[in-house]
């Protein structure tokens, strides 16, 4: 009998018309790393007096369902974009064939929902998990290896069956990002002497319980969307010390390129940075990790932009 393993695994994904309702069509076949969305229902101990003739419990009873989970995808540069929508919104494109523009946009009033099926072939098994909504993006930049985003992603509802539901699924072509092809700028100027830097976004999500005979939440609101993150930086000159010391904000972007017309650029327009130590922690060399956050700027009028550069046209990720 056939084991489930994950090299033969699939993640499809499609947009949804209307929240927590899969739609019928040909689905949107992802790369990934792993996932482990899906859908838990805890069982509760009945604390009932009396039910026996002894001390052991009564049966205990199942609780509410929680669709709850992370993708590890590749920073690719046409799959990210669907990534990018469902954490952001849709974004404005610009541009003519084959180079296009997409911009997204942080603190979208409303954002959409996917439906999202993993499947495990060779049982056979698919797991079906509708309105699911991006909460949170994590992204590490250093000098090598591959380049990787981590999506904290939550759902209404899941459902198992042995057939999928993503028809004849399609898949873009697979181009990726990798972190050697990273960079990380302050006020439109290099930053150097960087080793490694974090950024998370996250969407500030909240699973809202009502009550229902299907023991699913009725929906995943949003709230106040937030960035932080982290740079740490040889101590060579004064740089981010100063501004940290000066409570001063200033407009950081991490980017990945390829050429001029396929890349990816987040760019944090406001960002204040926290004072840090300069430790001498032997003969090596000293290091300095200054934690950072974001804030809405006016000029911009959003706190981040998240601009793909790449060949897919704007009804791509519409």
């Amino acid at each position: 009998m056939p084991r489930a393993i994950g090299a033969n695994c699939r993640l499809l994904m499609i947009p949804e018309a209307t929240y927590g309702t899969a739609p019928a069509g040909d689905w949107l076949r992802m790369p990934f790393l792993s996932c482990d969305l899906g859908a838990e229902q805890p069982l509760l101990d009945a604390d009932v007096i009396g039910v026996g003739s002894s001390r052991d419990p009564a049966a205990p009873f199942l609780d509410t369902v929680t669709v709850q989970g992370q993708a590890v995808v590749p920073v690719d540069l046409v799959n990210i974009g669907h990534w990018l929508r469902l954490l952001l919104g849709p974004p404005t494109t610009t541009g003519t064939s084959p180079n296009f523009i997409h911009s997204f946009g942080s603190g979208a009033a409303a954002l959409p929902s996917n439906s999202i099926e993993i499947g495990y072939p060779d049982v056979p098994n698919y797991d079906l998990c509708t309105g699911v909504r991006a909460d949170t993006l994590e992204i590490d930049f250093s000098p090598t290896g591959p380049a990787t985003a981590t999506f904290g992603l939550m759902g209404q509802g899941s459902t198992r069956g042995t057939a999928s539901s993503g028809g004849t699924s399609t898949s873009a072509a697979y181009t990726a990002f990798n972190k050697a092809q990273g960079a990380i700028s302050r006020n439109g100027s290099a930053l150097a002497q960087v080793t490694g830097a974090r950024l998370t976004y996250a969407n500030g999500m909240e699973m809202v319980r009502t009550i229902r005979a299907d023991r699913k939440v009725e929906g995943v609101d949003p709230g106040i969307a937030r960035t932080t993150g982290q740079i740490t930086a040889r101590f060579a000159d004064t740089t981010l010390l100063t501004q940290a010391q000066n409570n001063a904000p200033a407009e950081f972007a991490f980017s990945y390129t390829i050429d001029a017309n396929r890349s990816l650029t987040f760019t944090l327009h406001e960002v204040y940075l926290a004072l840090a130590k300069t430790p001498v922690e032997g003969p090596a060399g000293v290091e300095a990790s200054f934690e950072f956050r974001a804030a809405y700027n006016a000029t911009a009028t959003r706190m981040m932009s998240a601009v793909l550069k790449n060949q897919q046209a704007a009804a791509g990720y519409a």
